[in-house]
């Protein structure tokens, strides 16, 4: 059994590693950094082999890092699979068909194609010029350490039905022009419009617009034709680009909305909420970026907002202990709530993202939600008790207890 323990210790630390980024700690920011450099490293090397001086001068130097690259990846992919029973999501914790499973999932699916060609070459006699040119496919690896690749994804997933109408109607039209102009051009250059698929050529740059002039049409009919696909080239190809912005922006907003909502949910004074109730709290929230060292909330300004804290780190300067504050955690409320200007400086450590709650959406609330600004003045009570500084007055309508304490910010 400790051994076992021991063993799933060690699986949770590969996976922390391989999968965690600067999150996890230092050695798999090291990690993560170390494969994404050994990848443009290989790119780089592929580029310069195609230079004749530096090929014939460092071509056995540039083949051995090609071998220990492939070494790297492979004992990458080999702990990724070891370890990926231990993943998040659970899906993989069987310790057969889990590994199985994950076998089949795309990213892992870029992994093992980066590295079986290599293997499979070298029993097959493959030569080795060819097995360099594989590396191009270790580009795709990259989609692993960025997260906007995975936001590609799931926006080409959602809207695939309507990229590939796009695609058909673009199909469409491309069948139409080749075939019309095979009709107006055939008789007039028998060689460059020989045949349908030879007029393809003709349509394929003349609907993307690109026009490399090689094959032109010289009948009116044909013109016409000509003018008429441009046009419509222009429209086509500008409609999964509208698609495809409009897709982005709502995926943003999806997942600005399900963090904003994950973080207001969090908080122990909405816990009662319901989830409609939550999320109309999330809708009013509004994105906040400040640097390293920005001062957030000054000592003595007007209390106008609440902070929630997406990411980074904050202090509030308190005597004789500073406070600091992480992701997840909210400030600021104790002010609103007590009407009174800031008792203390909030300033950021390093660059954060934060989400503001302005004062009158929370007095909005407590409008509509009694029971909330019940709870809010509960959790400020208990806030300002830990940090004991001058007295303060009482919110207004409010019982707070024989005395009050300031607030912390």
């Amino acid at each position: 059994m400790a051994r076992e323990s021991a063993v799933r210790r060690i699986q949770q630390y590969v996976q922390d590693v391989l999968e965690g980024g600067e999150r996890k700690g230092p050695w798999a920011a090291v990690v993560t950094w170390g494969l994404l450099s050994i990848i443009v490293l290989n790119v780089v090397a592929f580029v310069l082999e195609t230079v004749e001086p530096i090929a014939h001068r460092y071509g056995p130097w540039l083949d051995y890092f090609l071998y220990l690259s492939i070494g790297i990846f492979t004992l990458e992919y080999l702990l990724r699979l070891w370890a990926c029973t231990l993943d998040d999501s659970g899906l993989y914790s069987h310790p057969i068909r889990g590994r199985l499973r994950y076998v089949l999932t795309p990213l892992s699916l870029i992994d093992l194609a980066v590295i079986l060609p290599f293997y499979a070459g070298g029993l097959a006699g493959i030569d080795l010029r060819f097995l360099r040119l594989i590396r191009l496919l270790w580009v795709l690896k990259l989609t692993r350490y960025f997260p906007a690749m995975g936001i590609l994804g799931r926006v080409l997933k959602r809207e695939r039905r309507t990229l590939a109408a796009i695609m058909t109607l673009m199909l469409i039209i491309l069948f139409i022009a080749s075939s019309l102009i095979f009709l107006f051009e055939h008789d007039r250059q028998p060689e460059q419009f020989a045949s349908i698929p030879h007029a393809i050529w003709w349509g394929v740059s003349t609907l993307t617009t690109v026009g490399y002039g090689d094959v032109v049409p010289i009948s009116l009919w044909g013109r016409i034709l000509g003018v008429v696909i441009m046009l419509l080239g222009i429209g086509t190809f500008a409609l999964p680009a509208g698609v495809l912005a409009s897709a982005f922006s709502e995926e943003r907003k999806r997942r600005d909305f399900i963090q904003s909502w994950s973080l207001v949910a969090r908080v122990p004074s909405f816990a009662f909420l319901s989830a409609q109730d939550i999320a109309g709290i999330a809708s009013l929230l509004h994105p906040r970026e400040v640097m390293a060292s920005e001062v957030v909330i000054h000592k003595g300004a007007e209390a106008d907002s609440m902070f929630f804290i997406v990411s980074g780190e904050l202090e509030v300067e308190l005597q004789p202990k500073p406070l600091k504050l992480t992701r997840g955690e909210f400030f600021g409320e104790v002010a609103l709530v007590y009407h009174r200007d800031r008792t203390a400086s909030v300033v950021a450590l390093s660059r954060s993202e934060l989400l503001e709650l302005e004062a009158r959406d929370l007095n909005r609330l407590f409008e509509t939600k009694p029971e909330l600004k019940s709870r809010i003045l509960t959790e400020a009570e208990r806030r300002i008790s830990r940090t004991p500084l001058e007295p303060v007055d009482k919110p207004p309508n409010e019982s707070a207890g024989n005395e009050d304490p300031s607030t912390p910010v």
